[in-house]
C-alpha cells in the first residue's frame, strides 16, 4: 500500500474539520457540507474521500486504541499479565470509564462510507464503472465495522445516511442485533454486486471480493447459520487465487509481505504517515522499547513445547510469533523447555517481525522485535486459515466431521506439525472436535484479535473463562468470584456517549453503570 498523497494531507483535514473531534459520538459530517460542489468534483475527490475511509479504519482497528486487540484478545486466556497492564481487563472488571470502549471511531468510519455511497454516484461526468468499485468498498467496510460492533457491545445505533446537520438527528438509539445483522447482510450483498474481481497484490489492502465472502461466512458463524457458513466458504473451494501456504518459513511471510502471500485475504495497512507510531500493538503484546502490558500465556507456550517434544514434528508459529532471542544460539533452535517461558522476553509476541538487519552475533536478538514508534503492522482482518477454520466448525456442526479435522490437518501441516487430529478425537463427539479447532484456532490467530470472539461465538466463554478467572483473582490475593456476570461477555459503553446522545440514556450494557 503507497503512502496516501500529499493532496490528502491538504484536503482531507478541511473536508472532514467537523469529523475530527472526540466528542460528538457519531462524529458527522453535514451532508451539505459534502456536496459535489464543494468538494466531490472529480475522480481524484473520490479516490482522495476513499483514502480517508481507510485510514479511519486503521485508527478504528489498529491506533491508539489497538481495539483490534483489546477487543477481541485481551480478555481471554491468550494474555498473562506482565505486571505493566490494566488489571480491569485482566481481571475482567472493565467500566465504562475506559477509552477501549469508545465506538466514535467505528462511526467515524461508518460516516465516511455513508458518504461515500451516497456521492461517488454524484461525481460528474463519471460512469458506474468508474465508482462501482469504490461505493463497494464503503459498502463492505460499513458491514465490517458494524459486524465489530454488535460483537463488542450487541444492540448499536444504526445510521446508514449522511447526517443531513440537524442536531436533533444526533439522538439515535439502539437498533436490535437483528436489525443490523440484516444490514450488514444487506451491505456485504451491494458490496459483492459492485466490488472489482481482481483480489491480488496490493488489492488486499482494500475491501475486496475475498473480504466480502470471509466476511460473510463470518457473520453467519456468528449466528449458528452452518449451511450459510459453508455456501459462503465455497468460494475460496478451489479458487486457484488463494492457496494454504507450504512451510513456516511462507507463514512467517504472511505478517512480514502480505501482498505477496496465497494465503492473505484483506489486511489493514493505512495511515497518513505509516511511522507516526500511533499503533499500539506492540506496546501491548511485543515493544522492544518499553515493558509489555500482556504477555503471551504460559498456556500457549506450554502447547507449543509439547508439540516440540511431540516426535510429529515442530509447530513452526512458536518459533515465528513468540521467539525473541533466547531460543536461537549460532543461527540454530536450541532445546525448548516449559521453564524457557521464565525468560525474559520470550513471551513477547514477535508474530510482525522481520530478521534483525543488524543481528552481527549469536547473542543478538533474533528478531527485529518492532517498537512502539515503529509499528504498523500490516494486521490481517481475514486469512484464508481463518475462513477454512470457521468452515470446519460449520461442517463439524452439520455432521461432516471428517472434513473438518482434514481441513485442520492441513492447517497444521503447512506449518511443521503432523500429528493427525482425526486420532486425537471421536468423530462422533461434535463438542470435542470443535474444541480442537478451537485450539488450533488460538494458536493460529493469537495476537490477531479473534479468540474472545470465537469464545463467545461457540458458548464456551465461561467454561473457559471462569476458571482462568478464578485463578487470576486467587494469584492477585483477592476476592475470588469468577467470571461474574455473563453481561460481561460484552463490553460497556463508553460513558461520553450518553452525554453526546441523549437516546442512549439509561440503555448501558448490563452489568455496567453509565458513569
Amino acid at each position: 500500500m503507497k503512502r496516501i498523497t500529499k493532496l490528502f494531507h491538504i484536503l482531507l483535514p478541511a473536508v472532514l474539520l467537523t469529523t475530527a473531534g472526540c466528542e460528538n459520538y457519531l462524529d458527522r459530517a453535514p451532508l451539505a457540507d459534502l456536496s459535489p460542489n464543494t468538494f466531490f468534483a472529480t475522480r481524484g475527490d473520490m479516490r482522495t474521500w476513499v483514502a480517508g475511509t481507510y485510514d479511519a479504519a486503521q485508527e478504528a482497528l489498529n491506533g491508539n486504541q489497538a481495539a483490534h486487540l483489546e477487543w477481541g484478545d485481551l480478555r481471554s486466556d491468550n494474555y498473562g499479565n506482565t505486571g505493566y497492564g490494566d488489571t480491569r481487563v485482566y481481571m475482567n472488571a472493565i467500566d465504562a470509564s475506559q477509552s477501549q470502549w469508545d465506538w466514535q471511531y467505528l462511526y467515524r468510519v461508518i460516516d465516511r462510507c455513508n458518504v461515500g455511497i451516497a456521492r461517488f454516484p454524484t461525481v460528474p461526468n463519471l460512469l458506474p464503472n468508474d465508482y462501482n468499485d469504490n461505493v463497494g468498498q464503503c459498502y463492505g467496510l460499513r458491514a465490517l465495522m458494524y459486524f465489530y460492533a454488535i460483537r463488542v457491545w450487541g444492540a448499536v445505533p444504526l445510521v446508514t445516511q449522511p447526517w443531513d446537520g440537524d442536531l436533533g438527528s444526533s439522538r439515535v438509539a439502539r437498533s436490535s442485533v437483528e436489525d443490523i445483522k440484516k444490514q450488514i447482510l444487506s451491505d456485504l450483498d451491494e458490496a459483492m454486486a459492485r466490488l472489482a474481481l481482481d483480489v491480488s497484490g496490493p488489492r488486499k489492502f482494500y475491501f475486496n471480493m475475498g473480504a466480502a465472502r470471509a466476511l460473510k461466512t463470518d457473520v453467519h458463524m456468528w449466528f449458528k447459520e452452518y449451511d450459510k457458513a459453508v455456501a459462503a466458504s465455497d468460494y475460496f473451494v478451489g479458487n486457484t487465487n488463494y492457496a494454504l501456504v507450504a512451510n513456516d518459513k511462507a507463514w512467517k511471510d504472511m505478517f512480514t509481505n502480505p501482498a505477496a502471500s496465497t494465503e492473505t485475504i484483506f489486511n489493514l495497512h493505512w495511515a497518513i504517515d505509516l511511522t507516526d507510531g500511533t499503533n499500539a500493538w506492540a506496546q501491548r503484546v511485543g515493544a522492544s522499547n518499553t515493558n509489555n502490558t500482556y504477555r503471551v500465556s504460559q498456556t500457549i507456550f506450554n502447547e507449543f513445547v509439547n508439540r516440540r517434544h511431540s516426535g510429529k514434528g515442530a509447530d513452526g508459529r512458536f518459533w515465528n510469533s513468540i521467539d525473541t532471542v533466547r531460543l536461537w544460539r549460532n543461527g540454530n533452535r536450541v532445546p525448548v523447555s516449559y521453564n524457557h517461558y521464565l525468560l525474559d522476553g520470550i513471551q513477547k509476541c514477535v508474530k510482525y517481525s522481520a530478521v534483525n538487519p543488524n543481528r552481527a552475533t549469536a547473542a543478538d536478538d533474533y528478531w527485529l522485535v518492532l517498537s512502539t514508534n515503529e509499528s504498523f503492522v500490516q494486521v490481517p482482518i481475514y486469512r484464508l486459515a481463518d475462513v477454512l477454520t470457521l468452515r470446519a466448525e460449520a461442517l463439524n456442526q452439520l455432521g461432516r466431521s471428517s472434513e473438518a479435522l482434514t481441513i485442520v490437518n492441513n492447517i497444521r501441516r503447512r506449518v511443521g506439525y503432523l500429528a493427525d487430529a482425526a486420532t486425537e478425537v471421536a468423530t462422533t463427539d461434535k463438542k470435542a472436535v470443535e474444541g480442537l479447532i478451537l485450539k488450533e484456532r488460538q494458536l493460529e490467530f493469537m495476537c490477531e484479535g479473534k479468540r474472545w470472539f470465537d469464545l463467545q461465538r461457540t458458548d464456551r466463554l465461561l467454561e473457559v473463562m471462569d476458571p482462568v478467572m478464578r485463578q487470576r483473582q486467587e494469584e492477585a490475593n483477592v476476592t475470588i468470584t469468577g467470571f461474574g456476570d455473563i453481561g460481561r461477555a460484552l463490553f460497556p459503553i463508553f460513558y461520553r456517549e450518553f452525554e453526546a446522545n441523549p437516546a442512549l440514556k439509561g440503555h448501558q450494557n448490563p452489568p455496567y453503570t453509565e458513569g
